[in-house]
């Protein structure tokens, strides 16, 4: 019997490094910490790092990966990582946590998912953001 591993969040950008073949040092960077999270099996992702990773990986990278591939992609996570689910109540909880945090809304929206499944750690390269609330603990693994 294994020991129990506290759950760590993987933000979208860490997801689409893992996959953005123009981004050298991060892509590496990236795509072992997913791989240590999966072996781990410690790493979650939110409903919202799905859709967010997917709209950004087929559109806005240097290098596009095709529609086919990505949805593979997005099988094989779900495959491979507990997926976090919201609902409109934690929606709200966004909206309060924007207030309160003075964070943009999607950020916010991370941290309600989080608060809602007991996590309190993030890998992420958006310090500035998440560290405004004071209980998220966050990885930056590119410094």
């Amino acid at each position: 019997m294994t020991g129990y591993k506290e759950p760590i969040l993987i933000d979208s950008n860490l997801l689409v490094y893992a996959y953005d073949k123009s981004e050298g040092k991060k892509q590496q960077v990236a795509e072992r910490i997913m791989k240590e999270r999966w072996l781990e099996q410690d790493g979650v992702l939110s409903i919202q790092n799905l859709a967010e990773f997917y709209s950004v990986v087929t559109k806005k990278i240097a290098l596009p990966i095709p529609i086919d591939k990505a949805k593979q992609i997005l099988l094989d996570l779900v495959d491979g990582f507990q997926i976090l689910k919201y609902d409109e109540g934690t929606v709200i909880n966004a909206a309060n946590n924007q207030a309160i945090y003075k964070i943009p809304f999607w950020d916010a929206l991370i941290v309600a998912t989080m608060e809602e499944n007991s996590i309190d750690t993030i890998i992420t390269e958006n310090e500035k953001d998440f560290k405004k609330a004071k209980w998220i603990k966050t990885i930056n693994p590119f410094k």
